[in-house]
C-alpha cells in the first residue's frame, strides 16, 4: 500500500452520517463510494440523501481486498485516491443502479481544487457508465456555498424547497459532527508527530492507521491534521487543500509538536508541485518533517524502517 518516499485499520471513519430525522426511503436507492469526496465532505452527501428519502447505500470502508482491487480495476497512472474511488465504484455493482460522484471545481473559496477531482463523473461514466447511471452535481465555492449546491441538487431530485432546506440543515450538522478536527493539546506523554496531507488520505483509517499505530508502538503520539479552517489567501498555493497543508505547516509551533508527516500518494500532481513549499514551510518553522508516499503496494516494512529512522532522528537531535 505505501511507497518508499507507504493495512492496518481503525474503528473511526468519518465518512458516515445520518440525519437526526430521516424522511423513509422511498425514493429509491443511491450509492456512495467511500472514498475521495466522501472524506472532503465527510456526513454530508449520505445525510443529504437520506434525509430526502433515499436509502443510502455505502461501499464500505478501505481494506486489504479492496486496495487490491483497485490495481486491478483502475488506470495504471491514477494516483492511489483515484483507484480507491475505482474499487469502491466496482464494490458497488450489482448493489445499486445509480451512484452519486460530484464534479469538485472548488472547496474553499479563493481556491481550486485537483483538476482531476472536477473529471470524476466523466471518468466515471466512462469506466462504469455500463453498470450505474452516474447522479452528479457541480461542487464549486467560488460559484456557491456548498449549501447553495445542495439546494440545487434537492430541485432536480425533485424535492420541495422546504425538504431541501431541511436536508441542507442536517447534512451540514452532520458534517460539522463528524470532520475530524485534529487540533488538539499534545498528550502528556510527549509532543505529538503531526500527519498532514489531503483528507481523502489522512482521513481514511486505512491509508493514516498504520502511521498512527507505528507512531504508538514507538511510544510518541500521532494526530490528524484539522480540516475544519480555510486557507488564508494570498499564499504561493491555489489549490484548496494543498493551501491547507501549507497554512498548517505554518501554525504548527516546534515547542508543541515533535514533527509533521506528509501523507502523499504516487503520481499526486498537486503535491509534486507542492511538496518543496510544505519542505520550507517546516524548515522556516524549524519543525522536522519527512514525506511517505501512498501507493497500492502492500509492504510495510519501507513504512516502519523510515518512521522509526525519522523518530529516532527527531529524538536525537532534541537531546
Amino acid at each position: 500500500m505505501m511507497h518508499a518516499r507507504q493495512g492496518f485499520s481503525l474503528k473511526h471513519d468519518p465518512v458516515a452520517g445520518s440525519a437526526p430525522w430521516l424522511a423513509p426511503a422511498v425514493r429509491g436507492a443511491i450509492g456512495i463510494p467511500q472514498a475521495l469526496f466522501a472524506y472532503m465532505y465527510p456526513g454530508l452527501w449520505t445525510t443529504f440523501f437520506e434525509a430526502l428519502g433515499y436509502a443510502v447505500v455505502a461501499s464500505g470502508p478501505t481494506t486489504r481486498q479492496r486496495i487490491e482491487r483497485a490495481g486491478l480495476v483502475s488506470e495504471t497512472e491514477h494516483c492511489l485516491p483515484v483507484k480507491l474511488l475505482d474499487a469502491h465504484l466496482d464494490a458497488l455493482t450489482g448493489r445499486v443502479k445509480r451512484v452519486f460522484v460530484p464534479r469538485i471545481l472548488s472547496t474553499r473559496r479563493g481556491f481550486i481544487a485537483c483538476p482531476k477531482l472536477g473529471a470524476l463523473p466523466d471518468a466515471v461514466r466512462a469506466r462504469f457508465g455500463d453498470r450505474f447511471d452516474v447522479l452528479t452535481v457541480d461542487v464549486d465555492e467560488n460559484k456557491e456555498p456548498v449549501r447553495k449546491t445542495l439546494g440545487r441538487l434537492a430541485r432536480r431530485l425533485g424535492a420541495t424547497a422546504r425538504e431541501g432546506r431541511r436536508a441542507a440543515d442536517d447534512a451540514e450538522t452532520a458534517m460539522r459532527r463528524t470532520r475530524f478536527d485534529g487540533a488538539v493539546t499534545p498528550a502528556e506523554s510527549g509532543k505529538p508527530y503531526v500527519l498532514l496531507g489531503h483528507p481523502y488520505n489522512v482521513l481514511d483509517p486505512y491509508l493514516s492507521g498504520p502511521v498512527l499505530h507505528i507512531l504508538e508502538r514507538l511510544g510518541v503520539p500521532g494526530v490528524r491534521m484539522a480540516f475544519d479552517s480555510a486557507p488564508q489567501p494570498g499564499g504561493p498555493l491555489q489549490w484548496d487543500s494543498c493551501a491547507l497543508i501549507y497554512d498548517a505547516l505554518q501554525a504548527l509551533d516546534p515547542a508543541r509538536y515533535a514533527g509533521a508527516i506528509h501523507l502523499s500518494s504516487f503520481s499526486c500532481g498537486c503535491d509534486s508541485i507542492a511538496e518543496p513549499f510544505f519542505r520550507d514551510a517546516a524548515q522556516a518553522r524549524g519543525l522536522p518533517s519527512m514525506v511517505l508516499c501512498l501507493d497500492e503496494h502492500a509492504s510495510l516494512t519501507g513504512l516502519e524502517t523510515r518512521i522509526e529512522a525519522f523518530v529516532d532522528t527527531v529524538s536525537g537531535a532534541a537531546l
